[in-house]
């Protein structure tokens, strides 16, 4: 019942994958599948056509009409494959193209983070994401393959049924569970190697551990070479030998069809040339049942070889179709983002992760009018960061409200909302784009304004090196590239933020990189600049609290003091503790 259900999913995604050929480029694909049964058919024409003029010439009959035929077909058999090959590429480029953007799409309508917390749907957007490049091409080649020979192998049973029907009966007979068989066991396998395994992703890793620049110098450093190389052989050969004995067991089940489908050939051969001896049939059908036995044989192992390849990117197709299918319990609202607004307040907030059980903030309160600097400190896990992410609308809180003036925050159009937003994050992007596009990112180019704010973020001096342009690419992996220092990329994130220019300004730690000096006059320059807005600004350093008019303590996700920096050092003790443990390192 298993394998009826597979079955059935098999040819529903072959369906579905068929269908979104048309849908990315319509007139091509229709060719490409008129193509297909065309290949298939003129290869039967010149099987009939050289049958004929054998029995002609026998006979002494008029063979030249019959010549002219075999050679047309002959002729098509030759050109089809490469018109074929051509009008695949071009459809082949116009799927890869559909497919990427419309994931991008996707993305874009996802506007909450929690499909990367679910990790069935995160290895999936992994797996989408690696292999779009190249799965579109074996979505082709080898659905339009299965389909060709398919038809092919029609064609040929039919015709060899109008001479022996219980021959084509019997082949079919032997050769379909030969054929399900053998699927089954190429499935097994892919699915040992890739799916069941778990062993994969570590193999993956292992091998681009040692082959990635990002961990170069580390490996190096210690020596990671013969442990990580020990440890991606060990567990190879364990995922190996587990191939192999399906491999084995494919042996022993094709030996035994082969045989029957041997002795079938064999009985077929015999009928006919039996058949020629005693003049019941033309000496052409020997030449037709050895091309007919030879296409049968050819397009049912392709269609079975095709069909094992053509597995593993249906599933991958299928995970295509359920990412666009996905949908979270976000829901955007329609309110616009007041022009002004008095104050932001949360209320009996609590939040847990999802596919977690364990509540990070428990009813964190407060309330921030609008124009004041906020300084939220805390240790490690104390939840700065996914308070940050709440306030920007990333997750919607577990229970309690966060809301601006007196409308909940669920309650505005999430775009307009970000429009209105900028911040710095603590784990900011390091586009591998331009120099420009890391400033600007979606908005609009104006050369005055990003001079501006790299000054502000302290970089007035970047564009001073003769090899850096404003349209030089920040990474080394392109021609023409380069790279920056850990503190310059901080403060090229902070010159994105400045940039964007929202109404509220979120800084996830946005100095880390940067020595003490640099800190004080980036907080300095930054909050001058912007004034009139109101800022939250997760900090790690005490010494940068000076600068807001509030500091709301975390501790353990709970809020532990919420007021001004001179009154919590006289007022709480575990903050009090907390600013004596750094005065000494950075005041």
């Amino acid at each position: 019942m298993n394998h009826v259900k597979k079955l059935n999913q098999y040819f529903k995604e072959l369906a579905r994958t068929y269908h979104l050929f048309f849908k990315s480029a319509p007139l091509i694909a229709t060719l490409v599948l008129l193509l297909a049964p065309l290949q298939a058919v003129v290869p039967l024409i010149a099987v009939a056509a050289g049958q004929k003029v054998i029995d002609q010439v026998t006979n002494h009959s008029p063979f030249m009409e019959m010549i002219i035929v075999w050679i047309v077909a002959t002729a098509f058999q030759q050109f089809l494959p490469s018109l074929s090959t051509m009008v695949q590429g071009i459809l082949t480029d116009k799927l890869t193209g559909f497919i990427n953007i419309s994931l991008m799409k996707k993305s874009e309508d996802l506007q909450s983070i929690r499909i990367f917390d679910d990790s069935k749907y995160f290895d999936d957007l992994q797996m989408l994401r690696d292999d779009a490049s190249w799965r579109p091409v074996n979505l082709i080649v080898f659905g339009v393959s299965v389909l060709q020979s398919f038809l092919t192998l029609a064609f040929m049973l039919v015709y060899l049924a109008r001479y022996n029907w219980w021959l084509a009966l019997l082949l079919l007979v032997v050769m379909v569970p030969q054929s399900i068989s053998y699927y089954r066991i190429q499935q097994q396998s892919f699915e040992t190697m890739v799916e069941r395994s778990k062993n994969a992703r570590y193999l993956h890793y292992y091998s681009s551990l040692l082959l990635d620049r990002r961990d170069a110098k580390e490996v190096r450093l210690f020596n990671m070479f013969p442990k990580i190389i020990e440890k991606y052989t060990t567990l190879f050969e364990q995922t190996k030998r587990d191939v192999n004995q399906i491999r084995k067991k494919q042996l022993a089940v094709s030996s035994l069809f082969v045989l029957l489908t041997v002795g079938v050939f064999g009985y077929g051969f015999y009928w006919f040339t039996n058949s020629v001896r005693t003049g019941a049939l033309e000496v052409g059908v020997l030449l037709m049942f050895v091309s007919v036995i030879d296409y049968i044989s050819t397009s049912m192992a392709r269609v079975v070889e095709d069909s094992s390849l053509l597995y593993d990117s249906l599933l991958w197709i299928e995970k295509y179709f359920n990412f666009l299918e996905y949908h979270d319990d976000f829901e955007n609202g329609r309110q616009e983002f007041p022009d002004e607004f008095k104050k932001i307040e949360v209320k009996d907030l609590s939040f847990t992760y999802p596919f977690s059980d364990d509540e990070v903030l428990h009813n964190v309160s407060f309330s921030v009018n609008s124009g004041e600097k906020i300084a939220i400190v805390g240790e490690n896990g104390s939840g700065k960061s996914t308070l940050v992410k709440l306030l920007m609308r990333f997750y919607d809180p577990t229970t309690g409200d966060i809301s601006i003036d007196d409308d909940n925050l669920k309650d505005f159009n999430i775009f307009d909302l970000h429009k209105n937003l900028s911040a710095t994050f603590q784990d900011f992007s390091r586009f591998k784009l331009t120099l420009k596009e890391n400033v600007i990112t979606g908005y609009s180019f104006n050369k005055d304004r990003v001079n501006n704010v790299l000054k502000a973020a302290g970089l007035e001096n970047l564009l001073a090196n003769d090899h850096l342009q404003i349209g030089t690419i920040l990474a080394k992996d392109f021609e023409n590239g380069t790279d920056l220092s850990g503190g310059q990329w901080q403060k090229i994130a902070l010159a994105r933020d400045l940039y964007a220019d929202g109404k509220i300004e979120f800084l996830d730690e946005p100095t880390a990189a940067l020595d003490a000096k640099s800190e004080a006059e980036i907080y300095e320059r930054f909050l001058r600049e912007n004034s009139q807005k109101t800022i939250f600004f997760v900090t790690h350093r005490l010494s940068a609290v000076k600068f807001a008019d509030k500091v709301l303590f975390l501790d353990s996700g709970k809020v532990s003091g919420f007021d001004t920096h001179a009154n919590l050092l006289n007022k709480n003790a575990k903050y009090q503790e907390m600013y004596n443990l750094q005065k000494n390192a950075y005041i």
